[in-house]
């Protein structure tokens, strides 16, 4: 799959409706505020993403879920 420059990418309003769906589930999950600057980081990575060409919504919720567990010490 060729590799996609964030310039190359629209973002449509349908797009924004997807990934303001996934914001908002990632937010509730981690219950944390919209407004807090987690919840900041968590849509700058959404956006790049996206303009990397994830763009399946099961996927995008997959990867955010994953980033935002804690570690686990190996044992």
């Amino acid at each position: 799959m060729p590799m996609r420059h964030s310039a190359d990418i629209a973002i449509y309003p349908n797009d924004l409706e997807m990934l303001q769906r996934v914001f908002i589930r990632h937010c509730t999950a981690t219950q944390c505020s919209m407004a807090s600057t987690m919840a900041h980081g968590a849509a700058s990575e959404l956006i790049s993403l996206f303009q990397a060409g994830i763009e399946d919504e099961a996927e995008l919720d997959l990867i955010l879920s994953r980033r935002s567990q804690p570690f686990r010490k190996a044992g």
